[in-house]
């Protein structure tokens, strides 16, 4: 897609034009020589759901409400989960290289809350360059008890 850019400017009465760029390209600009003046920033991933599928395996999936056709099967995630005793910093993370808004939790720990968040961005084999969009909102569970200690 191209379009044009103008920056209008108003002070007091005047109307000025400081800036105006013809049949800009944003994809291609955002991997022009100097790609960190363009990046791509995604919005943050949403509507993050966790479904049970055993008793120790959960599915968690989201969806991106706002991205570019021309992204589509060229964006990575990157997820990051904790129990709610942990900090942030304690968090473990890991990236997801292809498009999938999909990873399954294996091997939790049981009768604990745990907490995570998603974020996305253009991945590097892509049309384009970009940066991690911000993070979602978390999404909340407690894990199934181990029907071990249930006597």
């Amino acid at each position: 897609d191209r379009l044009t850019m103008t920056v209008h400017c108003q002070i007091g009465d005047n109307m000025y034009t400081p800036a105006r760029i013809e049949d800009f390209n944003p994809l291609a600009n955002s991997i022009s020589p100097a790609p960190s003046l363009f990046p791509v920033k995604l919005r943050p991933p949403g509507n993050l759901q966790l479904v049970s599928k055993t008793e120790n395996t959960y599915n968690l999936t989201w969806s991106l409400n706002i991205s570019s056709h021309y992204l589509h099967g060229y964006r990575e995630y990157q997820v990051q989960y904790r129990t709610t005793s942990q900090s942030w910093e304690e968090a473990r993370n890991f990236i997801i290289e292809q498009d999938q808004m999909w990873v399954v939790f294996e091997s939790l720990s049981p009768d604990l809350k745990y907490e995570a968040a998603v974020r996305a961005r253009p991945s590097a084999s892509g049309i384009c360059k970009g940066v991690w969009s911000n993070w979602s909102e978390t999404i909340l569970w407690r894990t199934h008890a181990d029907r071990k200690d249930q006597s």
